[in-house]
C-alpha cells in the first residue's frame, strides 16, 4: 500500500504563485470540503499578496446556496460534494457582490464518512474545478488516508493541476488574439 503524502508541495504552490503574479492574474476560490485549508496555503505563498484575492468558505450547503447562489435542488438531487455542485460554486464566483478575479478555484468532496445516506461516494472522492475566463475545467480523484491526509493531497494536486492546466489555456487564448490581430 502507497502512504499517502502528508507534506505540502511547495514547489508546485511557488510556481502556480510565480505563474499568476507573472501575468497579473488574480486568483479567488470557493471551499467546502477545504474549509479555508486551501487559503492557508495560498496565503503562505511569498507572492500571494499580488494575486491572492480570497476565498469564500461555504462548507454548510445554506452559504453554498446563499453566498454562491447554488440551487438547493441541485444539492439535493447531486450531494453538496459532487461535480455539479462543484461546478455551480464556480459559477457563483462570478456574483455581483464577489470581486473580479480572472482564475477561480472550486473544491467539495469527502474527507470523512458522511451520515447523508444520498451520499454513495467514497471517503476520500475529491471535486475541484477551475475556471479562467470562460474556460473550464473540472477534476475527480480519489485520495486516501484520514482525513487530513486527503486535505494535502487535495491542495497538492489543485496546486499541481493548476500549473499544469493554466499556462496551456493561456497560451491558446494568447494565440487566438494573435490570430485575430493578424486578420485585422
Amino acid at each position: 500500500m502507497i502512504k499517502p503524502v502528508m507534506q505540502i508541495d511547495e514547489g508546485a504552490l511557488a510556481a502556480c504563485g510565480e505563474f499568476l503574479k507573472a501575468h497579473g492574474l488574480k486568483l479567488l476560490c470557493a471551499e467546502s470540503m477545504t474549509a479555508g485549508y486551501l487559503s492557508s496555503l495560498w496565503s503562505l505563498e511569498f507572492h500571494s499578496g499580488d494575486y491572492f484575492l480570497g476565498s469564500l468558505v461555504c462548507y454548510d450547503d445554506q452559504c453554498k446556496t446563499q453566498l454562491l447562489s447554488v440551487p438547493k435542488s441541485k444539492i439535493e438531487k447531486y450531494c453538496a460534494e459532487s461535480a455539479v455542485v462543484t461546478l455551480r460554486m464556480l459559477d457563483g464566483l462570478t456574483g455581483e457582490s464577489i470581486p473580479k478575479a480572472d482564475v477561480l478555484i472550486s473544491v467539495t468532496g469527502l474527507a470523512f464518512k458522511t451520515n447523508n445516506p444520498k451520499q454513495k461516494r467514497e471517503i476520500g472522492t475529491v471535486y475541484y474545478a477551475f475556471r479562467y475566463k470562460k474556460e473550464k475545467r473540472i477534476y475527480k480523484k480519489q485520495f486516501s488516508g484520514n482525513s487530513g491526509a486527503i486535505l494535502i493531497q487535495t491542495c497538492n494536486s489543485i496546486f499541481t493541476d493548476l500549473i499544469n492546466w493554466l499556462p496551456m489555456i493561456t497560451m491558446v487564448e494568447k494565440k487566438q488574439t494573435n490570430d485575430i490581430a493578424k486578420i485585422g
